[in-house]
């Protein structure tokens, strides 16, 4: 992965809110609402607010610019969203993020 490719997914986990709703989809245990079935990763918009304490359009913003970087994948399932994170992608970032760590092979300027 090119490092430029790397900066849409950074821009968005470089908000402090934001990181932390990717935890809270990560790592969640608890009890959960909506359609959601035993097992399946995921939390509802509901869920997510009474977790993060955080009104509806202020997680629903955070939520879009994941969304829109394409670390977290949502469905729709009636009148419910379920939000996951895309594990996929966040793989794409670790690779990307160790691609980092390789030596130039070319001499190129900064880019501007």
């Amino acid at each position: 992965m090119p490092p430029d490719a790397l900066v849409p997914l950074l821009r968005a986990l470089a908000e402090p809110t934001r990181l932390w709703l990717v935890r809270l989809l990560l790592q969640w245990h608890g009890p959960r609402n909506g359609p959601i079935r035993p097992g399946e990763p995921g939390l509802c918009l509901s869920d997510i607010e009474l977790a993060a304490g955080l009104p509806h359009p202020l997680v629903s913003h955070h939520l879009r610019i994941l969304r829109e970087a394409g670390v977290v994948e949502s469905e729709k399932r009636g009148r419910w969203t379920v939000y996951r994170v895309s594990g996929e992608r966040l793989g794409t970032l670790v690779l990307g993020l160790r691609g980092l760590a390789e030596p130039i092979v070319e001499s190129s300027p900064h880019p501007a």
